[in-house]
């Protein structure tokens, strides 16, 4: 019986297996969507975009679709302009073929302007929607989706190793164009030396800095433009300088060294001896005095060692002739002599002094522009070393002078002109409708001179004309400012706008320039005094009423 069951299976198994064969392949239906190639890019780079299975035209009706590049995430069920209001129309009007195909270029926006709300296009990703036409009309409905990734900004060093106090060349490239640019230093900000502070129409620029004191090593130079930053890497070499670099036996010289290790004994050998040690700062410097050992006339290597970090300087050693039978006439005293470890710099900056030919045992002041910066001693030989700050002080050149009452030397030393970069305006955001007191901030902005402090301006003109700024305050320290009650009495209640402004100032009185202008509007607290008192006043009648309705009765209930 179960051998019968199997025999009548076996046909019917045969049967359908030839009706399967017999059946005519059903091609999968491919899904609506898009490419794009490349899929990163720089602004303004030109992207292929291809897209399949949308709206087909036919010979009767051509059918039409918009592209958006946008800075939101957003799906298939989610509409331009109410879910998506970051966003630029990149192309309009392009035409799908039969098969509901299409092939097309566009290129990475600058800004997305054509939502609600304006938004600079930086690195990261970003997203390109396809919406269809209904008529002539774009039907806000996303269609398709596909990302792009954007990338900014390359920089270039040259050279890419050298000592501090190095001027070095930054090449940038695929920055966005006329923006201001930064410079960091392992994250502290640099000042520009020369050359470009924003970008080109193209996004480059080509700028010098002067390379900070810094260890050993290598070192992180940052390029930043409109948030966007690019990084290289800088190699500091050690250095050693002595002053003076020439004179007798016994004469007391003062080397100094940069770009050691941090906190580092550093070991100072003449020739082959070693005549003095000293520990490098935090920023791998070091200064240190020593008295040149007697040997014979001739050049001598000086070497600053510490491990493997070796800074080489020489020394003129002279011998003094042996004395002539007859008396010779005394020499003369030799000239007083100061030298500085830079001559040029910013507010607050160290500075190394060396000085010689002063009389000895005694105070040698220490004076920047007339004002006293330090008073040191010299030694036997009328040699001293120093060490002070560049005081506030402004832009331009100034005069360090030393003097023991009767010698005196002095240098020019020159306070760095760069301005400080433009605040970043925080609140009130632009647009914003604000009641009184108003409370202003914007971003805190770092300088080479300290301290910052700000100008603030409200005008009732975008040009803060004279007869138009109603409110100006200058030497701010904080970066913020509330309106007090007395000013807030200035700025009237209405539906035109106030604008409002920042600037920065450093320490050397290098004015930088105007934040881009924000703007607010002034509206009412609430409702007026009068109103209240009003109600209030009604108010009290009526319950003065209903006291007196119950009243009546209950002295009528009680009759």
């Amino acid at each position: 019986m179960k051998n019968n069951v199997v025999f009548r299976v076996l046909p019917v198994a045969l049967l359908l297996s030839l009706v399967f064969l017999a059946m005519p392949a059903v091609p999968a239906q491919a899904a609506r969507g898009i490419t794009l190639s490349p899929a990163v890019g720089t602004i303004d780079a030109r992207i292929t975009i291809t897209g399949t299975e949308f709206n087909k035209s036919t010979s009767e009706t051509d059918r039409y679709a918009a592209i958006y590049f946008s800075s939101e995430a957003a799906t298939t069920l989610d509409d331009i302009g109410s879910d998506v209001i970051y966003y630029k129309l990149v192309l309009e009007g392009v035409w799908l073929d039969e098969q509901g195909d299409f092939e097309t270029t566009f290129r990475v926006p600058e800004v997305l302007d054509d939502g609600s709300r304006d938004q600079d296009v930086t690195s990261g990703t970003y997203y390109v929607y396809v919406c269809h036409y209904l008529g002539t009309t774009i039907t806000p409905r996303i269609r398709a989706v596909a990302t792009f990734t954007v990338t900014m900004g390359e920089i270039s060093l040259y050279p890419s190793k050298g000592k501090v106090g190095s001027r070095i060349e930054i090449d940038g490239i695929n920055f966005a164009g006329n923006r201001s640019i930064t410079f960091e230093y392992d994250g502290s900000v640099v000042s520009i030396s020369s050359g470009d502070r924003q970008t080109g129409s193209q996004g480059a620029f080509t700028s010098v800095i002067r390379i900070p004191d810094s260890t050993t090593g290598s070192h992180t130079v940052s390029a930043i433009v409109s948030g966007d930053e690019a990084t290289a890497t800088f190699n500091i070499e050690p250095e050693a300088v002595i002053s003076p670099n020439s004179g007798e036996s016994g004469t007391t010289v003062i080397i100094s060294g940069t770009g050691f290790g941090k906190l580092a004994m550093v070991t100072i050998w003449f020739y082959n001896t070693a005549v003095a040690t000293a520990t490098t700062n935090t920023l791998g410097s070091f200064y240190v005095n020593f008295n040149v050992p007697d040997l014979q006339a001739g050049l001598y290597n000086v070497d600053a060692e510490q491990g493997v970090n070796v800074a080489k300087t020489k020394f003129t050693l002279i011998v003094s002739p042996p004395p002539l039978p007859t008396p010779e006439p005394p020499l003369p005293e030799p000239s007083a002599s100061i030298s500085i470890s830079a001559d040029t710099g910013s507010i607050g900056q160290g500075i190394v002094m060396g000085g010689s030919g002063f009389k000895a045992g005694t105070t040698v002041t220490i004076k920047y522009d007339n004002g006293l910066l330090n008073a040191v001693a010299t030694d036997s030989n009328g040699v001293f070393a120093a060490a002070f700050a560049i005081p506030p002080s402004k832009f331009g050149n100034h005069i360090i002078t030393a003097s023991d009452g009767t010698n005196t030397s002095e240098v020019d030393f020159v306070v760095e002109s760069t301005p400080p970069p433009m605040p970043a305006l925080l609140l009130p955001q632009i647009g914003d409708k604000v009641i009184s007191p108003i409370r202003f901030v914007w971003r805190d902005v770092n300088d080479d001179s300290p301290p910052v402090t700000y100008t603030f301006q409200i005008a009732t003109s975008s040009d803060f004309s004279m007869t138009s700024t109603v409110l100006e305050k200058t030497g701010l320290t904080r970066t913020e400012y509330s309106v007090t009650e007395e000013e807030s009495l200035r700025l009237g209640i209405g539906e035109k706008p106030y604008y409002w402004r920042v600037k920065a100032t450093d320490g050397a009185t290098n004015e930088g320039n105007w934040a881009n202008t924000g703007t607010f509007y002034v509206v009412s607290s609430g409702m007026p005094t009068w109103a209240i008192i009003v109600i209030a006043v009604l108010g009290g009648i009526f319950l003065l009423a209903i006291g007196f309705f119950i009243n009546m009765k209950t002295n009528s209930s009680k009759q």
